[in-house]
């Protein structure tokens, strides 16, 4: 049940690596945004997400971000594919610290061992501390994972900001990893939604999410595609609120501003099959 076919070798989810399995032609309608239109780079992106099961109907071009919006809070990068095909040219022995994490995640291992992220002007400051907190228990997730702050925009491996969009469902939004064997680069709040009614665990869990996208993980609940072995399934994630910190909807669960981690047991399978020793 539990077969592992690696479709979509670049990124990891906490249960499953692909989305969907419709195929169906490019809607050019779809592409054009404010008078402007994909790249040849972003169109070799959209129809490689296309073969790998996506639904073009679902992956919405933001060009401001130059990424493909999936599932309301995914940022696939239009250089995705590109940069795929950069890293196929890579030598790279399997006992080297740069090889990719098992099939490759987008992420090279000495790359995950020391991500920075800084937090922007406009991020609201009173979130800062919940920020911190989410970066902790990523870090102590695993040796190979370790997350911490600078006060230098150039040396940031993330960049932690904000949008704001009353139209948008999102309350928060990151990108995945671009191919280039480093983290997403960037992680957004939607400051039109209600976060500070929201306690500070809730924004927590929202940060540890986003967080994870970053990483290369996708939704738990949302996929057809093939198990991490040893974890359960969409259908058990999408019944159960507390099965993944990576649900699409993101519940407090176990999280609490402390030291003692809130990972279910599947977060923990899929963090020791991706990053090892978690």
């Amino acid at each position: 049940m539990l077969q592992h076919k690696f479709k979509l070798i670049l990124f990891l989810t906490t249960v499953l690596l692909c989305y969907g399995c419709q195929n169906e032609d490019l809607d050019q309608e779809g592409l054009i945004q404010e008078g402007q239109t994909l790249t040849k780079e972003a169109k070799a992106t959209l129809e490689f997400l296309k073969e790998q099961g996506y639904s073009t109907n679902d992956l919405t071009p933001n060009f401001d971000s130059k990424t493909f919006i999936y599932g309301g809070d995914i940022a696939f990068p239009f250089e995705l594919k590109g940069n795929l095909d950069k890293s196929q040219l890579k030598k790279v022995g399997t006992d080297e610290k740069n090889q990719w994490y098992r099939v490759g995640n987008g992420v090279y291992y000495s790359n995950s061992r020391d991500i920075t992220y800084y937090i922007e002007r406009n991020f609201p400051r009173q979130f800062e501390y919940e920020f911190s907190w989410a970066a902790y228990h990523w870090s102590r997730a695993s040796p190979n994972i370790n997350i911490r702050r600078t006060y230098t925009r150039s040396q940031a491996d993330i960049l932690v900001g904000t949008w704001y969009s009353t139209s948008d469902r999102a309350w928060a939004r990151a990108a995945l990893p671009s191919g280039r064997g480093n983290v997403g680069s960037w992680l957004n709040i939607n400051t039109a939604k209600d976060h500070e009614g929201s306690s500070s665990e809730s924004t927590m869990a929202l940060l540890i999410h986003e967080l994870g996208h970053n990483l290369g993980y996708l939704h738990s609940d949302q996929t057809e595609g093939d198990f991490i072995p040893g974890t359960r399934g969409p259908g058990y994630h999408a019944a159960n609120n507390c099965g993944s910190v990576m649900k699409s909807s993101v519940y407090v669960c176990n999280w609490r501003i402390s030291s003692t981690p809130g990972w279910s047991s599947d977060d923990r399978r899929a963090i020791d099959w991706a990053y090892d020793l978690y």
